[in-house]
């Protein structure tokens, strides 16, 4: 187990000799200054004055091999948390940039006047022949009286002149 005298020690093991990624190893070096600090002020709640040399020094030398462990895990729950985050963001950012640049594409190619007054007034005919047509056949029907019992008397009357010998 490897005896620790001050920070730089700690700094070698987590940073210097580490195989792992360096911003890993910085994380947990300053998870394990962050515990030197709490303890620090501890210390001097306690005792009244600040810790000197020889107290930090001592600090060191009683932490156990798994401080270097326990700040490890921190540091990865840690970097995963932010690793999360930053992938949110950069996956909300694209999605805005997606949805803009559909939406600036929507407008380009709504201000593209000919184009679109040609289907317009295209469109716009169509519906006015259709109606005009529908128009009138209402009108021929309505002033046709074309009714069940116009048609049915219509037809007798056609029918009596054939069987009188008319036509």
């Amino acid at each position: 187990m490897a005896e620790f005298t001050g920070s730089a020690d700690i700094y070698k093991e987590l940073v210097e000799d580490s195989n792992e990624n360096w911003l890993y190893g910085l994380v947990a070096f300053a998870i394990v200054e962050e515990q030197r600090i709490e303890w620090m002020r501890h210390f001097e709640e306690c005792n009244g004055r600040t810790p000197d040399d020889n107290d930090v020094r001592n600090w060191y030398k009683q932490q156990p091999g798994s401080v270097i462990l326990r700040a490890k895990g921190t540091a990865e729950n840690a970097l995963q948390v932010y690793s999360g985050e930053v992938v949110d963001v950069a996956l909300d950012e694209k999605r805005r940039e997606i949805e803009d640049g559909i939406i600036v594409a929507e407008i380009r190619e709504s201000r593209k006047f000919w184009p679109q007054f040609g289907v317009n007034f295209i469109g716009g005919f169509a519906s006015a022949v259709v109606f005009a047509a529908l128009l009138i056949l209402v009108a021929f029907f309505v002033f046709e009286d074309a009714s069940p019992t116009q048609i049915g008397a219509q037809l007798r009357n056609n029918l009596e002149e054939i069987g009188n010998g008319q036509n």
